[in-house]
């Protein structure tokens, strides 16, 4: 806000014009020039009350925010309340009427509810989910005006982006790979892996040592493919996931040598085997926890889990190893964002709201209630050590989730689970799944 209210002082501020009549016209008085002291009094008073008035508008278009501002949340009350009292102390005529909707499913049939019947609050939040809607229908507004898009990573800004306008501010990411056991890795004589063929090296040594390399559930077994398509597709040509969706290319061209690796490199080995369909995320957690494997998919949010269930244990955190030596990725995504309803019936609460929600004081808080990781920089907050060893990948930008890039997300990761699943029974092979990829979006498309 700082910088938009000084640009906005400045450009305000008054300027005296003096005019002395010289050799005119006898009958026309001469005009009496102020003082150089009045004149500079006359500015600064003029420029303070301008600034003031700037600050106090807050991108409001000169109106003052009051009455109420609607809000549907993605995060609960607990978590944003701090965030609104801060709000409300810096707009004290301003009420919010949060509604909140639990992530994902019931937070999307909300919104979609609230946008249908033309109940959608004047400031809501876009995700992966419900982007396409969004930015397709125009149903937010431009927010590139915001300043602190300027200390912003481009990985973020580009997630809400069409046509070079903003849509949406997320302010944080998340993160996943792969957390390794650093005494299980130790005690078999293992250095940290840094490529891939130091990676297959180790599991085959745990498993020739008889430890138990991976622990999986059911519903995270395609976690390696996606960091195969970052590595093998996305790396070398960042429009893939576009052109799939404008029928340019196939998920054939970008998804069939992915999933032939993992089925490589996991499944042939028996890293991933049946066992994994009868476990549930927590059970794998307490296997790592308690050290019962040395690798497990882990995410930003896991680090709270696994150092409650084991305090004592030493872990770090790996990225998806590529077959070209040096290039490795993260699974990850930008967070979700707010965004201002385009027919929002409080427009300058809902400015002024986003104007808050995108400063220091709030992102600060933000952070200390979710514990995400900030893409904004200048902003002190502490990362666990886990997840630090893996946040440069977030800065540079090497992060990548096909959900949020697919056309489709919600049948496509349908058709990954269970496509997995039945790799795993022996059900279908691996190309039979990117054919089922390819027909599953063919048959939406036509219903279009």
């Amino acid at each position: 806000m700082k910088k938009r209210s000084k640009l906005l002082a400045t450009m305000l501020v008054f300027a005296l014009t003096i005019s002395t009549v010289g050799c005119g016209n006898s009958s026309t008085p001469k005009e009496t020039a102020p003082s150089a002291a009045a004149v500079e009094s006359a500015n600064e008073e003029k420029a303070n009350e301008e600034k003031q008035s700037a600050e106090d508008t807050a991108e409001t278009d000169g109106e003052k925010p009051s009455g109420t501002l609607t809000f549907l949340s993605w995060q609960n009350e607990t978590i944003m309340q701090p965030i609104l009292d801060g709000f409300k102390e810096k707009y004290p005529d301003v009420s919010i009427d949060l509604i909140y909707a639990p992530p994902v499913q019931d937070y999307i049939e909300k919104f979609q509810i609230m946008y249908s019947t033309g109940d959608l609050p004047d400031v809501f939040v876009t995700a992966a989910e419900n982007k396409t809607e969004v930015l397709d229908n125009d149903i937010a507004m431009d927010i590139s005006y915001l300043p602190a898009f300027e200390r912003m990573s481009e990985k973020n800004k580009e997630t809400y982006t069409k046509d070079g306008k903003i849509y949406a501010f997320a302010p944080d990411a998340w993160i996943a790979g792969i957390f390794y056991n650093k005494k299980i890795l130790a005690d078999n004589g293992i250095e940290v892996p840094t490529n891939r063929e130091e990676y297959l090296a180790s599991m085959k040594t745990l498993k020739d040592n008889g430890v138990q390399p991976w622990a999986f559930c059911s519903t995270n077994l395609y976690d390696p493919i996606q960091g195969y398509v970052a590595t093998e597709t996305i790396d070398k040509n960042a429009k893939y996931d576009a052109q799939v969706n404008n029928g340019e290319l196939t998920y054939a061209d970008g998804w069939a040598e992915p999933i032939n690796l993992w089925a490589s490199d996991y499944l042939d080995p028996g890293y991933i085997n049946q066992d994994a369909l009868g476990l549930t995320g927590d059970q794998v957690n307490e296997m790592f926890a308690f050290e019962e494997c040395a690798y497990v998919v882990g995410a930003t949010w896991s680090v709270a889990t696994l150092d409650e269930l084991n305090p004592d244990l030493e872990y770090g955190m790996l990225p998806w190893f590529g077959t070209q030596d040096g290039t490795a990725w993260m699974t990850g995504a930008t967070g979700v964002g707010w965004s201002i309803n385009s027919k929002a019936k409080n427009l300058p609460a809902a400015k002024a709201f986003l104007e808050y929600l995108s400063s220091d004081e709030s992102l600060k808080i933000f952070q200390e209630q979710t514990g995400g990781l900030l893409a904004v920089s200048g902003i002190d907050f502490p990362i666990h050590p886990t997840i630090e060893e893996g946040y440069s990948y977030l800065l540079d930008g090497k992060f990548y989730l096909p959900a949020v890039e697919w056309k489709y997300s919600d049948a496509l990761g349908k058709e990954m689970l269970i496509g997995t699943q039945e790799i795993l029974t022996g059900n279908i092979a691996p190309a039979q799944l990117v054919d089922n990829m390819d027909k599953k979006r063919v048959e939406l498309d036509a219903e279009q």
